[in-house]
Parts: C-alpha cells; structure tokens; sequence
C-alpha cells in the first residue's frame, strides 16, 4: 500500500517510480515481531528516499480525510528538506495534540444568512432575489438541516426536483426522511434510478437467503455501531472477543431475539465467531490481528467499514427500538428504516444507546473486580480501554465517577497504554462526562446532574488526581522517550484544566511539563519545549485602557457583528479577540491575588486580556456592555481619555458617560463620546508582588549600584541606575509607551511594566536614606503598592502626590540575589503577575480535601507502572 502511494507521488510530480518497487524479504523463522521491524524500516527507507527526491521542488500535499495521526507522519517529508514542502490535511477527528507549529482551521457550522445563501444557490435559483414566504420558509429549512452543509445541499436539490416540496403541509418533517430514502408523499415516482442508498446498503444483507437470519445479522451489527464508538472516532478498532460477548448476550437476553438464536444454528451459523465471519466476508466489517506489542493478548480486533455503514448501523438500531416500543408490531418488520425515520428518533437512540451499553457494563463487571490491595494489578485491554465509555452511555454516573476516582485504575491505564494515552483516554472520558449535561437533561426527565452523580466538582478531583501521579512520578528511572511522553501528558492535563478555569493548576502543568523537557534533553529549540512556552504565554494577562484609534495595540472582538446586531440568546456572546487568538476581556481578580482594597470596596475590577476559556459573557444594554454572570457594567475607570483603564463596575457604581460603547464592524470598540479612542492593551506586563523565590521574580543586574545609591550623600544631580534585569535577558522596567500617566485627583500615577528592549529605555532609579525607591530627579516620584497593600499579586505603580506634604514610598531592601523586597514584607518580591486562584473557592475545597487525605509514597505509587513502562517504553 505504502509503495503504491508513492509511485503514485512520482507520477504527480513527474519523475520515474523505479526506486519504490522492491519486495520485502520474509524469512521462514521470523517471527511478528521481525516482521514489523522489517515492514517500519522498509517505510522508513522510502520516506528518505522520496525526500530526497522532493528536495528543491515546492511541495503542497493534500491528505485527505485523515482518520489517524500515524499516517501523517508517513508523509510528511518536510523535515530535513531545504525547499518549501506544505502538508495540507483536512480531517473529522478531534486533533487532541495537534503538531508543534500546525496552523488549523476550525470550520464550524454555517451562519443563518449564509445556510440561506447556500440553499438557493444549490437549488439552482441563481441571483433571482427570493421572496419573503421563500426566505421565511427556507430558512425554517436550514434550521432544521442543522446548518450542515451536506444536508442544506440535499434539501435543496430535493426542492428543486420537486418544487412542491418547499410548500407541503408537513415538508419540513419530511427532510430527514427525503434524505434517507428520496422519496415524497405527494410524489410518485417509480423510476429504477431512485433507489436510496439505504436500500443499497440492505441489498447488502442479500448474501443471507434466509430473512430471520438476515434481520438478527442487521440487528448484531447495529448494536456493534451504537455501543462501539466515541464523539471523536466512530469506527476504532475493537476487540472481537468482546464484540461477540455482546452479541452473545443480545441474543440470549433480550426477549425480542431470543428466538433468532435456534435459527441461526439452523442456518448453519453456529458459533458467535460465524457472525464476525460473515460480516467480513461481506464487506461491512475489516478485520486484523492485534499489535504484539506492550502486554496486548493474542486475538483479533474488528472496524466498521466505513462511516456511511456506521450511519446505517445506527438506523438499523433505532428502528429495532422503535419497533420494541410499538404496542402493533409493524407487518414488515423485515424491512428496515423505509418511511420510519424520522425527527423523534434520538428519544429511541438514546434507549437504546442506554440499554445496550448496560449489558456491555455487566459483562466487564461481571470479571473486573478491583482487588482490595492497590498494587495488586490485574490488566484487561478491552476493559480498562471502554468500561468508563460503556457507563457513561449507560447513565451509570455515579459509578463511572467512582472508577475513574481510584488511583488503581488510573495506574493501570498509565501502565498499560503508556503516559500520553492513558491520559488521553482519561481526558476523553472527562470530556464525554462534561458533555453529557445538555444530553442527559433533553431526553431524560432527571435535569439535576449533580443528583445523578456529575458535578464540576468531582472532575476536577479526577484531573487533580492525574495531576499528582504524573507529576510525582519518579522521571530519574525512565527512558528519554518516556519522559517526553510524561511530559506531553502533563500538557494535554494542562490543556484541559485550562478549559475548566483552573488556571494555577493548569500552569504548573506546563512548568512541570517544562522541566520534565528539560530532564530529557531537550533545549529550547525543541518543538516540545517550544509549545509548551506558547501555553504558558497564553496565561499572560494583559492590561487594558483606551488607546488610539490608528494604534497597532487596539483590540477586536471576535463576535463584533453578532454583539452589535443583538443576535445572542440570554447568557450573551463570550468576550473573546480576533486580534490576539487565544485570548479574551475577563477580570483581573479571576487571575491575580490581590487588587486594591479601595477599588474593591468601590464595586470595581480592573478588565485585562487572559486566556480565552475566563472571557467573560456579555450582552448590550442600550449602549452599554453588560456581564451576564455578575451583571458588572464595562467602562472606564475615570474620565475618557487616552491611556485611562477599563474596568468593570457594579450596578450602583454604572456611570452612564463612562459606559456607554460603539462596536465597529471591524471589531474594534470605541466610547461614545470618543469615538478617535478605542479599546487597546499593551505588549507589556505589569510590574506586581509575587513570592520570594517563586519562578515569577525578577532580579536586577545593577542591584549592588542600587543599594549603593542608598548612602549618596546630597548633591545637585543624584546618582540613578538602570533597572535593568538579570533574570530575563533584554528586559528592564519601563514606563507604558504614549500617556505615560494618568491624574486622580492629587496624585498622579504612573503604570510600571516589565518590557524587552535598549538599555536607555528602563527606568533609571535610586534608593532614599529610607530605602524608597525613587524615580525622578526631585524625589517626588516614588514606588509603592497600589493602595500600599503589600500583598502577593498586588500591582505595583509609580506616584506623585501633588500637594504640599506628600506622602513617603513604601521602604524597599535589594537581597543579595538581585532581587527587591518591601522592608515591611520580606517573604515578598517584585516580578511578574503570577496566576492565582483567588475566585475559585471551589478549587480550593477540592484540593484542601486532595491534601487532608494524603498522598502515597512515590514509590508505591510507581512501582508496578514503572515495572510496564521500562518494559514497554
């Protein structure tokens, strides 16, 4: 398969396909194992060779339809290549670790106006414009297609051939139905050429004569579809052992099977296994032997073909169900699907999703007891793999919260699939139970999920708990390739505490993840090392103030035109920017520890730029921005001038003047009653209190010239030395570029940022006999906490009191490694904003509760892991 693809390539770029013809050499005493070395090094030498080959040309390959991340490795030649080499993918599956440096794009569904666009254009209508009864009418259409392109299309070129269609009593019901089988009630139309693609796939069936066996074989691979896949992979390999103990049990215990049993014995199929045979032969199924690999047992492992069969399976099963729910049982009961399919059919998929998965449930319990002792490890592929994913269907909440929750269960995950997939199959689990709210709550009468077993609460114990084991397992004994698997691992965990708002946990992810890097050997350069710093940069929270309307720092709303037409439902449009991907307007308490006493007491919280996943909701109130969770108004902190901040204000603190916005089509904001002036940040970070020896402190290079400037003794000209610093290469503290200041009343403030840049552009300061920090040549300009509040997070600012007995600075000492410390809180440093989790009071709960139970030793913990992972890794 391999060499024809690539003398396939040859012949698209146009050179010979001699190189790519060689057979590889089976001898009669390898074994498997051989015999995959041989197959990989094989692979191996043709992918050099076709770099080789496509080195100096300008290469754009398209895969297309990508199921799995292996096959684009086998065709990416681009590394090592001195020439421009693209790789183009599109594919349906969730990307969960997408390739250092990969541009993606997210193609969702289309917008009412453009599904619009699209019907009539497919309807072949051209540019007449459509009349209001049409659009009404087609719009009600691409509601009910889902906004989905291959459905809009359908419906449309139904429309077309049968112009009556767009004007039936009951069309818009019709529309699943006219796309599974082509037909309308008020259309006759007996032409051979309108078979469906559902009778085909019947026809498939054909190979079996007997119409008992026929109907029981559909039944079986109906079931295979519905129990037997994921949100993000329909068709994965399956172990067939256990494929056939479903069966085996659908036809024993359900009472509207049992009876096809003694026919299939009649029919000559005897064993389970002659059902797997069956439908391989006749092409609905692929079969293959199980890798030899890690501790996998002997055995085969079965896939649906393709997706249109899976699409069938699942028609198939819902029209069972239906047919079990009927109080007459319908008199062509063989045939499936015809004009029974229709809108209410998810009530009696998620039955039978329900009931089936139930069985599966049994069955793996029935055999997988956790064993009292935690170390005693016992490993069964298929169940540690599906037995969440079979609860979970099951709506056996409680209990797969349970499972999920032993350490003994997530060791043998580790243990048996390795660090990255067995996070990655804990991830996925945690992201089915996230997801399962909204479906749980539509078909069942039970809205309540936290009486049902679910709560935030629970799943962020589980991430905690991933979190810990990986954390402190002992990374000495591994190998590099181990290593780097931990700490891909330890990033997809941060990638989804980030979704749920656990910022500080979601950071030390990344750091850990940086050091197990770095334990590993790789530098700075690597593309591991390298996106791992591009997470971490997303947690930097910019601050946000007005700026001009030409300037290169306005930001954009990425939800613009929705936001100002008022097309959103209650809960308001996320504040999210097109301008910095990634990232959107949230509150800065949501990120650091500490902001002024003064503003909290005022009803106030200064606005930044953090990661996307804490952007607040919003909706528009007159011309004012309104949060739908607090209910906070968006407005500046005072008069609206050119460098003043944005903050969110109360209710009782809402100025009308001072909220009042204009919401461009470009995205841009700007006040009202300045509309030169927009909304816009900085690319530098604030200067804020941190920890003594946290990994957020900055030291100074020029620290023992600055606490040498304490002991000046009074001259015309003071000596000032640049705070330029050590830690960070290149940086040094600076003053915000353009306004520079901002005037309160008597005191003028000037903003302190750390920024990259000259030497000539930091701040130049000296220290007082007491030890302030003074910035200007008077000594009128000195450092202190805002509110001088020496608490962690707390921001830090340069004043000027305009008045005849201005204040002193707060007293500061330099340490002897270059770092700063308020005199009056020693244990407190100057450096950059550190994440915190000061709102989430839920976060904390959970993780008091982590500690209050303990940990178990690293040793213990790893011992029976460590033995696989050596092994295996």
């Amino acid at each position: 398969m391999y060499i024809a693809c690539m003398r396939e390539l040859c012949h698209q770029i146009g050179v010979p396909a001699d190189s790519f013809h060689e057979e590889i050499a089976f001898l009669p005493h390898d074994n498997i194992l051989t015999r995959s070395t041989k197959v990989i090094q094989a692979i191996e030498m043709m992918k050099e060779r076709m770099k080789l080959i496509m080195d100096g040309l300008r290469v754009f390959l398209i895969l297309d339809d990508v199921w799995c991340h292996e096959d684009v490795e086998l065709f990416n030649f681009g590394e090592g290549m001195k020439s421009s080499f693209t790789l183009f993918i599109t594919t349906r599956t969730l990307d969960m670790f997408p390739s250092t440096g990969a541009c993606w794009i997210d193609i969702p569904l289309l917008s009412p106006p453009d599904a619009v666009s699209f019907f009539f254009l497919e309807s072949g209508r051209g540019d007449k414009v459509p009349t209001d009864e049409e659009f009404l009418v087609t719009k009600q259409i691409v509601e009910k297609c889902g906004y989905l392109p291959l459905a809009i299309r359908i419906a449309a070129k139904v429309a077309q051939a049968y112009p009556r269609f767009m004007y039936s009593e009951n069309g818009l019901e019709e529309i699943p139905r006219i796309v599974a089988t082509n037909k309308i009630d008020c259309i006759c139309d007996s032409s051979p050429n309108s078979q469906t693609v559902t009778n085909l796939l019947n026809r498939s069936f054909s190979y079996i004569t007997d119409a008992d066996v026929s109907h029981a074989l559909k039944i079986c691979f109906g079931a295979m579809a519905v129990v037997f896949h994921k949100d993000d992979n329909l068709r994965p390999w399956v172990s067939q052992k256990f494929v056939e103990k479903l069966w085996s049990e659908l036809l024993t215990e359900c009472d509207e099977l049992r009876e096809y049993k003694p026919k299939l014995k009649k029919y000559r199929i005897s064993t389970i296994s002659s059902i797997t045979n069956l439908l391989n032969i006749m092409g609905l199924i692929d079969k293959r032997k199980k890798k030899e690999e890690k501790n996998l047992a002997d055995g085969f492992q079965i896939q649906i073909h393709h997706d249109l069969l899976f699409e069938y399976g699942k028609m198939v099963a819902i029209k069972f169900q239906k047919d079990r729910e009927d109080i007459k049982k319908s008199s062509d009961k063989y045939t499936l699907l015809g004009n029974h399919f229709s809108g209410g059919n998810e009530r009696h998929f998620q039955n039978i999703l329900i009931g089936w998965n139930n069985l599966m449930v049994n069955c793996c319990q029935d055999s997988f007891k956790l064993s009292k002792s935690e170390l005693d490890v016992s490993y069964d592929e298929h169940r540690v793999y599906w037995l969440p994913h079979h609860m979970i269907k099951a709506r056996k909440l409680s209990a797969v919260i349970d499972l999920l929750s032993k350490k003994k269960f997530l060791r043998e995950r580790i243990a048996y699939f390795g660090f990255l997939e067995g996070t990655k199959l804990y991830i996925s689990d945690i992201r089915e139970l996230q997801n399962i709210e909204g479906k749980f709550t539509k078909w069942t009468n039970q809205s309540n999920l936290q009486e049902n077993g679910v709560s935030k609460a629970k799943l962020r114990t589980i991430m905690f708990m991933i979190g810990d084991f990986l954390s402190d397992f002992d990374c000495s004994k591994l190998t590099q390739k181990s290593k780097t698997e931990n700490g891909n691992a330890l990033v997809l965990l941060g990638v989804t505490e980030q979704a749920f708002a656990l910022w500080h946990e979601s950071l030390q992810c990344y750091n850990k993840a940086l050091q197990v890097f770095q334990s590993a050997g790789l530098d700075e350069n690597h593309p591991y090392t390298i996106s791992t710093m591009k997470h971490i940069d997303v947690y930097a929270v910019l601050p946000m103030w007005l700026v001009p309307e030409t300037s290169q720092y306005c930001v954009r709303l990425k939800y613009s035109k929705q936001l100002a037409s008022f097309d959103y439902g209650p809960s308001g449009l996320p504040l999210e920017l097109s301008s910095h991907p990634g990232k959107g307007i949230a509150r800065v308490e949501d990120f650091l520890k500490a902001q002024s006493e003064y503003i909290n007491r005022k009803g106030l919280c200064f606005a930044a730029i953090g990661p996307k996943e804490g952007s607040l909701r919003v909706v528009r109130q007159g011309n004012s921005i309104r949060c739908t969770h607090s209910n906070y108004f968006f407005r500046t902190y005072h008069s609206i001038v050119e460098g003043v901040p944005l903050v969110w204000s109360s209710p009782e603190e809402k100025l009308e003047a001072k909220a009042e916005w204009i919401i461009r089509d470009d995205g841009k904001v700007s006040p009202l009653q300045a509309t030169n002036l927009c909304l816009g940040t900085s690319p530098l970070s604030h200067l804020h209190l941190v920890e003594k020896d946290s990994p957020n402190q900055v030291s100074f290079e020029n620290y023992l010239e600055l606490k040498e400037t304490q002991n000046q003794v009074y001259s015309s000209k003071w000596k000032r030395v640049p705070l330029k610093l050590s830690s960070h290469p290149n940086c040094g503290l600076r003053y915000r570029v353009g306004t520079p200041n901002w005037d309160i009343q008597f005191i003028t403030i000037f903003p302190l940022f750390i920024g990259g840049g000259p030497e000539e552009k930091s701040i130049q300061a000296r220290l007082s006999e007491k030890g302030e920090i003074v910035l200007d040549e008077t000594g009128k300009c000195v450092v202190r906490a805002v509110g001088n509040i020496l608490e962690n997070g707390n921001a830090m600012i340069g004043t000027i009191d305009n008045s005849d007995q201005p204040r002193p600075g707060q007293p500061f000492q330099v340490n002897d490694n270059g770092s700063i410390s308020p005199i009056e809180a020693p244990h407190l440093v100057l450096g950059f904003p550190q994440v915190g989790t000061v709102s989430s009071d839920l976060t904390s709960e959970v993780g008091g509760k982590l500690v209050a139970k303990g940990k178990e030793s690293t040793d213990s913990l790893n011992e029976k892991v460590l033995e696989y992972i050596s092994k295996y890794m």
